[in-house]
C-alpha cells in the first residue's frame, strides 16, 4: 500500500454524546468503547478539565470567555486529528451555545454522529449530591438550555432506562450503521445565529 493512503485513511467516525452534567454519558461512553466492534477513544470533556489549575476560571468574563473557546476548540482539534487519521472516537461533552458553534465550526465535513442524553432534574440533582464531586446546582443550570434547538441522530432517557439498556440501545443503534444526518441540519442554523449576532439583529 502506497505510504500516502496509509496516512490518509476513510475518516472514523465522531460520536457526540451531549447532555448535562451527572446525565451518564461517561457510563454510555465507556460501555460503547468496550463493546463496539471497531477500536474507539474516549474523549472526555473531564480529562480536559482535570488539566485546569486551581482558581483557573477566577478571571475577568472576557478571559472567561477566552477559556471557554480554547478548550472547547482543543477538545474539537483532538477529535478532528483522530478521524481525520481514521480513528473513531465517542466526544463526552455539555455542549452550551457556544460550544456548539464552535464544534459546528471545527468538525463540519466529518462524519459527525450526535447522541442526546437525556435524564430528568431531580435524578440528576439527586446524584450530584450522591456523586459529591460536581458542584451541587451544575446540572440545574445546564438543565433548560443543553437540549434546546438542537438536533440528534439518536437520543436515550437515563431517568426512564438504566445506563445499562440505554448503552445497549445506543450500541444496537450504531451497529446498524446508521448514516450521520443531524449536524449538518444544525449547521445552517448555528450559521444564521452567529451572523445575526455579528449584525446586530
Amino acid at each position: 500500500m502506497p505510504i500516502t493512503e496509509m496516512l490518509h485513511p476513510p475518516y472514523g467516525t465522531i460520536i457526540v454524546l451531549n447532555g448535562p452534567s451527572s446525565a451518564g454519558k461517561s457510563t454510555l461512553s465507556k460501555y460503547l468503547c468496550e463493546n463496539l466492534a471497531e477500536h474507539h477513544l474516549h474523549i472526555e470533556l473531564d480529562a480536559f478539565r482535570n488539566m485546569e489549575p486551581a482558581n483557573y476560571w477566577d478571571v475577568e468574563k472576557q478571559m472567561t470567555q477566552v477559556r471557554v473557546a480554547a478548550l472547547c476548540r482543543a477538545i474539537n482539534a483532538t477529535a478532528a486529528t483522530f478521524s481525520r487519521h481514521g480513528q473513531a472516537v465517542i466526544v463526552d461533552h455539555v455542549l452550551s451555545s457556544d460550544a456548539w458553534h464552535y464544534m459546528l465550526e471545527d468538525l463540519i465535513g466529518l462524519p459527525v454522529l450526535t447522541v442526546g442524553v437525556f435524564c430528568s432534574l431531580d435524578i440528576l440533582t439527586e446524584r450530584e449530591l450522591t456523586r459529591g464531586d460536581r458542584k451541587i446546582g451544575l446540572a440545574k443550570s445546564q438543565f433548560d438550555s443543553i437540549h434546546a434547538n438542537r438536533h440528534y441522530d439518536y437520543v436515550v432517557d437515563t431517568s426512564s432506562s438504566s445506563a445499562l439498556d440505554c448503552a445497549q440501545s445506543v450500541l444496537e443503534w450504531l451497529q446498524r450503521r446508521p448514516t450521520p444526518t443531524a449536524f449538518a441540519k444544525m449547521h445552517p442554523q448555528f450559521s444564521d445565529n452567529a451572523n445575526l449576532t455579528k449584525t446586530g439583529q
